[in-house]
């Protein structure tokens, strides 16, 4: 079964390899950059403002890190045809979940890393210790991490279910006590930290005598790849992702108003495909969501001005990909209309989309800034919207008109 997992694990590495180079191209690597700059600046101001011991610091760093002891899931690879061809293998699943167990661990001790080395001048100002406290604070959240995912395993077996929740709230309650005394007493922290691994260790995996629910364990797996494909989806089509269709009667009005004739034949339909597809429309909400709360929460007109161009930006780059929708639909090319009429159509439908977004961000600066600053963010963003529809977008779909023809 050790074999049989590493097979499952460079499958499973080899296609997220291969959706990463999408996810990590140079546009969003430059507002991931940007996003990072802009909340350093404003941490490092933030910083300065404070006066040692900062009380309020203890709280703040227990409850932020408890939420990102949450981030990372159990990965077990499991797929549901397992539930019949594994079956007769229960007795050697054991050794397969151990080595799950122990891969899953990677990515949420590096994130807790990342986590704790930002938090070390907070803590330093709150506390007035040195900066040499960062590996008794990071062991600490690596135990605490350990002792969550024990659960998370736990969860594939057959256990009651008040059992589990009673786990998952002593967890809870006691890792929020350790970190929040951790900040007067560090020892006890980090010793009782160390104890909940071992404890959770014990009673959850050496003392576990049950029988796996196969079928719990698919779902949440199943589950567990969802919510990545999700991510990646923002990025490239996913084939594992299936979009949604809703009625949406409220945005029947706007589909109305769209004069059924020749000339929009294609800018109707990608307008029914948006407002009544969950991918597009909820990737628009989500994406507008964020910038707004960012936008919303600074006070420099310049950070502003960038993140809000930048998620316009990020929004036009993502509704791209609504051009090729109807690509291979054989009875969309017997419309009797220019192939042309899919360039003008997919740039209006752009171009309202951005407006839109452009003026929403705008209202949100114009609340935050003050004086001649309140307009600017709202030129900025319009003129942003236009380059993109104008410049960027017909550039694209020109490439792509050109690999439609070839093909």
């Amino acid at each position: 079964m050790n074999n049989f997992f590493q097979l499952r694990l460079a499958k499973h590495q080899k296609k997220m390899m291969k959706y990463m180079r999408y996810v990590l191209n140079d546009h969003f690597v430059l507002i991931c950059l940007f996003l990072i700059g802009g909340v350093g600046f404003y941490y490092s101001n933030w910083l300065k403002t404070l006066t040692t011991p900062f009380q309020l610091g203890g709280v703040i760093l227990s409850v932020f890190w408890l939420l990102c002891l949450y981030f990372g899931k159990f990965a077990s690879f499991t797929r549901a045809a397992d539930i019949v061809f594994l079956l007769p293998k229960e007795e050697e699943m054991r050794g397969y979940l151990q080595q799950a167990f122990r891969y899953s661990c990677i990515f949420p001790f590096i994130f807790l890393g990342l986590i704790c080395g930002f938090s070390m001048p907070l803590l330093v100002v709150s506390t007035g210790r040195p900066f040499t406290v960062f590996f008794f604070y990071l062991i600490m959240l690596w135990c605490m991490k350990s002792s969550q995912l024990q659960i998370k395993r736990a969860e594939v077996f057959r256990i009651d279910n008040r059992h589990l929740l009673l786990w998952k709230g002593a967890w809870a309650v006691s890792s929020l006590l350790m970190l929040f005394f951790s900040f007067y007493w560090i020892w006890i922290g980090l010793v009782g930290a160390i104890a909940q691994a071992i404890i959770y260790g014990w009673f959850l995996w050496k003392k576990m005598d049950r029988r796996l629910d196969w079928e719990k364990m698919v779902q949440i797996e199943e589950h567990r790849l969802h919510q990545i494909y999700q991510f990646i989806n923002l990025f490239t089509d996913v084939p594992e992702i299936t979009s949604k269709v809703k009625r949406r009667k409220y945005f029947d009005p706007l589909l109305e108003r769209i004069s059924k004739t020749p000339v929009n034949t294609y800018y109707y339909l990608y307008m029914r495909r948006f407002v009544r597809g969950t991918d597009f429309s909820g990737l628009v909400f989500r994406l507008t969501l964020i910038g707004g709360i960012l936008i919303a929460s600074m006070s420099d007109v310049y950070f502003i001005s960038g993140i809000g161009a930048l998620f316009i930006y990020l929004i036009g780059f993502q509704l791209l990909p609504l051009y090729n929708q109807f690509r291979y639909m054989t009875l969309v090319k017997l419309y009797p209309v220019q192939e042309e009429q899919k360039k003008r159509a997919i740039q209006k439908l752009l171009l309202g989309v951005l407006l839109a977004v452009a003026i929403l961000f705008g209202l949100l600066a114009a609340i935050v800034l003050s004086g001649v600053e309140k307009v600017i963010p709202l030129i900025i963003y319009l003129v942003a919207a236009g380059l993109f529809v104008g410049l960027y977008a017909p550039a694209r779909l020109k490439k792509w008109m050109i690999e439609e023809i070839q093909e």
